[in-house]
């Protein structure tokens, strides 16, 4: 359709919908754009484009109406936001219905102990020199933590010197702790570390206890030429 000999002051695009799983039963969102056409502009040209960014919107709309719903059913699925949209971590997506008989404090007593193991191995792949956690600022709570904790836990029961010894000469970090999010599955995650091992290109991670190779999977999916886990 053509619109000749008139002149178009402005264009105005709506779009409205229900979004039917939200954590507020139906959501209806609803959404509106104006814009002023250009002399030569194609009013059917900018309508298209406006019609185009208030779909993506909406989709974004969407994408948050469902996460907000997880979020309040599932306390224990954790999120990274990235232009506007909820991206579920790796992490939570593969651990959501995990049953942990263990309580509160007890985790925070493992939590701190892996986050120690991570200080220390990432900077021993930096400096090739071990350095007692006490001299790290930034792990004075988490040593506290695991030195009070009923568990007895300490960081010298991993056996991360042992491993090293055998394999540090295989490992060459390129980078530590990058975030990656995936736009096609909407999910989102952190590496540890990128870079060689055994000349291979790879993505890597520090784990004190159990591990999942699907994690790894998950993040090497989203950065390129990665061939081994």
């Amino acid at each position: 359709m053509a619109i000749e000999n008139i002149k178009i002051k402005e264009l105005t695009v709506s779009l409205s919908g229900v979004i039917p799983v939200a954590a507020y039963e139906n959501l209806r969102p609803g959404f509106s754009i104006t814009a002023e056409p250009k002399d030569g502009q194609n009013p059917e040209e900018i309508i298209a484009e406006l019609q185009q960014y208030l779909h993506a919107v909406f989709e974004n709309e969407s994408n948050r109406g469902k996460a907000d719903l997880i979020d309040k059913q599932y306390a224990n699925i954790r999120f990274r936001e990235k232009d506007g949209k909820k991206y579920p971590s790796v992490t939570s997506i593969l651990g959501w219905d995990k049953d942990w008989h263990i309580t509160d404090d007890e985790l925070r007593q493992y939590a701190s102990r892996g986050t120690i193991m991570d200080t220390m191995i990432t900077d021993f792949l930096v400096s090739n020199e071990w350095i007692d956690p006490t001299q790290f600022p930034s792990l004075r709570e988490e040593v506290s933590v695991l030195m009070s904790g009923s568990l007895m836990l300490t960081w010298e029961q991993c056996s991360h010197k042992a491993f090293m010894a055998i394999y540090r000469k295989k490992i060459e970090a390129e980078k530590f702790h990058g975030t990656v999010f995936n736009d096609e599955a909407l999910y989102s995650g952190e590496w540890d570390i990128l870079g060689n091992y055994d000349g291979v290109r790879s993505v890597m991670d520090i784990k004190h206890g159990q591990f999942d190779m699907r994690q790894l999977a998950a993040y090497a999916i989203c950065e390129k030429d990665i061939e081994q886990l």
